[in-house]
């Protein structure tokens, strides 16, 4: 008999859960690091604050005065010799063909042993077309005005360009400093002296030069050749200018691409009168670079410029810009030029870059391609070598001595001798320094204290110096090939240092068990210890091989014109870029950096991998 109640009457719901609730963001994620590292307390609070303004005003003047009035040219000019020192220019193939092998078998060896990061591949990706595009853009912008300082002194004076046919050529009389605030210079001037242009600037403002310009009278005569006008109705171009010759701006198309000249002299009434000082101002010109490759190209095509007794050649290093360039101007004429040349290579090195690896990935179960690979890169060096080098009597590889080589080339191949050659060597003093044998015992640990107690500078004066002086059979040894031996040797004795803190970790369990094995020390060393050992000092070798590619730069000290070397010859040897050492010594502190970090990129890769002595199981 059913009761009066029913089942439903008796039925509970499930409570129902509570609504999610997230952490505050203030407490998680960036803004809740920030909160407990950064503004954890008042004082943390003020220190976070003035840390940030006085970095951010170091970064906001750096970055305006590189685009402002840097001059980048002094890189871009002389990349070549940067690149490559005084190796023989028609030589350079052979670096060009030495660099695609470099990067063919590393994209091999990535395809076969390695993996490329999604963001590593982006990164090449956006910086390729970055490389790119920039050129394009710049192009794009037009160039903006060059001003050539007309002086009383040195009149008449010649400016020879290039021009090409139906360009517009503008020319106008302007005065010395901005007609609104007489301190402030206007842009291009002939100077070719960060050093002249600062006296320059300030007697005009400090007013010991007539600024009169307006009253300055002028005939300005454009022509194709010394006497030759060039105009359609075949007379002279003449703009005559003073403070009463209303729209002072003449423009002129030219009829045919060539050199033209641009003459002007001072009228010889307003001799009389007149001794201001002016600025030329030359519109829809464009500066052509002063490298010494570029002048012969333009001279094989378009044949020698006319010259005269006061010509200026409109080169970037005559023309120096100074306190009104813009972001675009600066994309136009600093950026674009460099990428400019940047912009084949880069594409040849990363289609070199991926062929390789593509092989390496579709053979990497192939046993043969393994071993292809792992016997090139036995041979490359060698191959490399005779590549570089060349062979005496040879008329396809003429020989090109070491002496001739420098900038990052000699930088790079002191790195990579000094680091092949002194891992194992290093590697062999470790072990010998723990030797039970007394004699290699101390003869190994005599030469490793006796290299770490002396500076590197003191074993490259003694390579060049105090070596050929005991033994002079090795006077005759290319300097360069002794700064390779002195560099190896040095650094082998701090490989050894830290090959030997490694070997001290392993623990004695280890080799107890290998001899209950049955393991000869020799196998026991080679399959137990030093692999364990190398991984766990993985970071201390990578920290040494970055010191050594730094320290690469004190062979310029004994005669070697390496990185820091041939830019200090480049910027003390030509007065035009003598005032421009800080653009240079950015640039190449800036390589400096690019390959140190991708040094310690490789060394967590390689930590990351397996540091320690076990693999990580993943």
């Amino acid at each position: 008999m059913r009761g009066p109640y029913s089942d439903s009457d008796f039925y509970v719901a499930p409570p129902t859960p509570p609504a999610s609730r997230r952490p505050p963001i203030t407490t998680v994620g960036p803004l809740g690091w920030a909160r407990q590292n950064l503004f954890s307390s008042i004082g943390n609070t003020l220190a976070t604050v003035v840390t940030a303004l006085v970095v951010g005003g170091l970064l906001w003047a750096l970055f305006a005065w590189a685009i402002r009035s840097a001059q980048w040219s002094v890189v871009f000019n002389n990349l070549r010799v940067i690149m490559a020192g005084f190796y023989n220019r028609d030589e350079i193939w052979r670096i060009q063909v030495t660099t695609a092998i470099l990067i063919f078998l590393s994209g091999l060896s990535t395809g076969i042993w390695g993996a490329i990061t999604r963001s590593a591949f982006v990164g090449v990706m956006v910086t390729v077309a970055f490389i790119l595009l920039i050129p394009i853009l710049g192009a794009s912008i037009p160039e903006p005005p060059a001003y050539v300082l007309i002086e009383p002194e040195r009149t008449p004076t010649n400016v020879t360009f290039l021009g090409h046919e139906g360009d517009e050529v503008s020319f106008a009389v302007e005065p010395l400093t901005s007609p609104d605030d007489a301190s402030i210079p206007l842009g291009y001037i002939e100077q070719r002296s960060r050093t002249e242009w600062s006296t320059q600037a300030r007697n005009a403002a400090s007013g010991s030069l007539d600024l009169s310009a307006y009253n300055l009278a002028l005939t300005v005569r454009l022509v194709d050749d010394a006497d030759a006008p060039v105009s359609e109705d075949g007379e002279p171009v003449r703009i005559v200018t003073d403070a009463t010759t209303p729209g002072g701006k003449q423009t002129v198309t030219l009829p045919e691409t060539g050199w033209y000249a641009l003459e002007v002299t001072r009228d010889d009434e307003a001799n009389d009168t007149n001794a201001g000082y002016a600025w030329l101002r030359l519109d829809g010109i464009e500066l052509f670079a002063s490298a010494q490759d570029a002048q012969q190209d333009r001279i094989a095509e378009y044949g020698l410029p006319p010259g005269g007794d006061r010509v200026l050649f409109a080169e970037e290093d005559a023309f120096r810009f100074e306190g009104t360039r813009t972001f675009a101007e600066f994309i136009s004429l600093q950026v674009a030029p460099f990428f400019n040349k940047l912009a084949a290579p880069a594409v040849v090195a990363l289609v070199l870059f991926l062929n390789g690896w593509l092989i390496g990935y579709l053979g990497k179960r192939e046993r043969p391609v393994r071993r292809t690979t792992i016997a090139a890169w036995i041979i490359s060096p060698l191959a490399i070598y005779i590549i570089l080098a060349g062979i005496s009597g040879s008329r396809f590889l003429p020989y090109v001595p070491p002496a001739n080589w420098g900038g990052l080339l000699l930088t790079l191949l002191l790195t990579i001798v000094g680091i092949v050659a002194s891992f194992p060597l290093g590697v062999g003093l470790a072990l010998g320094r723990r030797s039970d044998l007394p004699a290699i015992k101390w003869i190994c640990t005599l030469f490793i204290e006796t290299v770490r107690g002396v500076p590197l500078i003191t074993i490259l004066f003694m390579a060049k110096l105090i070596v050929p002086f005991f033994w002079s059979a090795l006077v005759n040894i290319d300097l360069t090939v002794r700064m390779m031996i002195g560099v190896t040797l040095f650094s082998a004795a701090y490989v050894a240092e830290n090959v030997r803190g490694g070997l001290q970790i392993i623990p004695r369990g280890q080799l107890e068990a290998a001899r209950a094995l049955g393991m000869n020390p020799m196998l026991t060393t080679t399959l137990i210890v030093l692999p364990q050992a190398l991984r766990a000092v993985i970071p201390a070798l990578v920290g040494q091989f970055i010191s050594l590619f730094k320290d690469t730069s004190l062979v310029a000290v004994v005669g070697l014109f390496e990185l820091v070397g041939i830019v200090d010859t480049i910027v003390s040897g030509q007065p035009i870029y003598r005032p421009y050492q800080r653009e240079a010594y950015i640039f190449i502190a800036i390589i400096y950096f690019v390959i140190s970090y991708a040094m310690s990129g490789v060394s967590y890769r390689l930590e990351a991998s397996g540091a320690g002595s076990v693999r990580k199981v993943r």
